[in-house]
């Protein structure tokens, strides 16, 4: 028997106070009111399993003391047993208390593809044929993707890998977690087990990334049409190499120009809009500081707080609106490459994090060991290096030089802090502005250590 579907707290904001719903025997819900329990203003409400806090661990309390009367009673039976949803929200809840930082995009891929087929059922009946229906759906998706391309319903082989795995991981946890709330499939089979993953090989390869040659950059970072406070970004991107999160965050503390080094402590979570590790456990890393990028940072620490953003105008755009401004950067500059700027089925169109794929290509390029590059990038495994390495060996021609000199303009002009949009020479239209005002996450008080 698995956990009773019952006994959940949920505030009520028309009423407002908290109510425990109950499952009565004919699948309805109803609600006992909960009274003198304050209102949670630490997570949004409705999500009272996954909040620390003591109004919502007391809801949870009186909730339960509400449900084990109602058994008692005979108001809801002693076997009723838990849905697929209800378990997959305690799931979650665990996780984000554990710190897992993905959960979001699991929920997102649960409701989207899993909920509608099996949400309502309960967690202990679902069958090998339900697991292999959904993954049906997935193929169906996979092939409308390869012949008409994206689109709402269709998914490409490796999203649908990435739903697949939300599943599998989600059943085996329930067949064998080492939390035993969790356990609700205890002695039972795992209905994933033996099934075939939707797509096939060629379907679930991950499409290549783009690069932008040494010389495209330089001719962004040279563009006088774009903003001078973007093009430190770009140059700061590109020279560096961090991932987007973690040059969101960088401090000036974190930039040690004495001993021309930069400390990678930390990254923003664009889901969770916090503050968290590295991506990878060897994400804590030191990166050097390239001759030609040095003068920029000198120039730009001048004046600035230790605690300072080194590009704080990254905080005033979602993750989503860097992608487009540096596409637009790009055309601005004249860099109109047609891989850079349009997603095909073998390739992904640039975005801001191309930025970081360009430098690690570049000193595969200059001929920089892996063992170096991989440490630099902060790679868990050798095999995401060499990703790098083998597209440098296959170029040729005449791409720039990598890690080339900045624009003297970059480095003699000293930043303002007036509003980008309206720098001398942007282009001032309607959809930038519109774009670049946007404030979507505004970064957390300055002084975070």
């Amino acid at each position: 028997m698995g956990r009773p579907a019952t006994g959940s707290p949920r505030w009520n904001e028309r009423v407002g106070g908290w109510e425990a719903r109950l499952s009565l025997p004919n699948g309805e819900r109803t609600t006992v009111p909960i009274p003198d329990v304050p209102k949670c203003t630490m997570t949004p409400m409705g999500t009272p399993s996954s909040c620390s806090c003591a109004s919502c661990a007391q809801a949870r309390r009186v909730a339960k003391i509400v449900s084990d009367k109602a058994r008692g009673s005979g108001m809801v039976p002693e076997d009723m047993e838990e849905t697929a949803n209800e378990w997959f929200a305690r799931y979650i809840a665990r996780a984000k208390e554990s710190g897992q930082t993905d959960t979001v995009t699991k929920h997102s891929r649960w409701d989207k593809w899993v909920s509608p087929r099996i949400g309502s059922k309960a967690m202990v009946s679902i069958t090998r044929d339900d697991i292999e229906d959904i993954r049906d759906a997935l193929d169906v998706s996979i092939l409308a993707w390869t012949k008409h391309g994206r689109a709402e319903d269709r998914v490409s082989g490796k999203t649908a890998m990435n739903v697949w795995s939300c599943i599998t991981s989600s059943f085996k946890a329930a067949a064998a977690s080492k939390h035993r709330d969790l356990r609700i499939l205890d002695g039972r089979s795992n209905p994933c087990v033996g099934v075939e993953p939707p797509g096939d090989r060629n379907t679930r390869k991950v499409r290549r990334k783009p690069f932008i040659y040494p010389k495209e950059a330089a001719a962004v970072l040279a563009c006088e049409g774009i903003a001078l406070e973007w093009r430190e970004i770009y140059a700061i991107a590109f020279y560096t190499y961090l991932r987007p999160g973690e040059l969101r965050v960088l401090l000036w503390s974190d930039v040690d120009l004495d001993a021309s080094l930069i400390l990678v402590t930390k990254a923003w979570d664009y889901e969770r809009e916090t503050v968290k590790p590295p991506k990878t456990r060897n994400g804590v890393r030191r990166v050097p500081i390239e001759s030609a990028l040095r003068p920029l940072l000198v120039r730009m620490r001048e004046g600035k707080r230790a605690n300072e953003l080194v590009v704080p105008a990254m905080s005033t755009v979602p993750e989503n609106t860097l992608a487009e401004i540096f596409r637009m950067d790009l055309t601005t500059a004249r860099v109109t490459r047609n891989e850079l700027h349009h997603d095909t089925l073998t390739h992904v169109q640039a975005n801001f994090r191309s930025c970081r794929d360009s430098g690690l290509t570049w000193l595969a390029m200059t001929g920089l060991g892996m063992d170096k590059i991989s440490r630099r990038a902060g790679h868990d495994t050798i095999q995401t290096t060499m990703g790098y390495v083998k597209q440098a060996e296959d170029l040729i021609g005449d791409l720039g030089v990598p890690f080339g000199p900045l624009p003297e303009e970059l480095l003699t002009i000293p930043s303002s802090g007036r509003v980008l949009a309206f720098w001398p020479g942007y282009r001032n239209d309607s959809a930038a502005l519109q774009r670049r005002a946007r404030d979507s996450n505004p970064w957390y008080p300055h002084g975070y250590t």
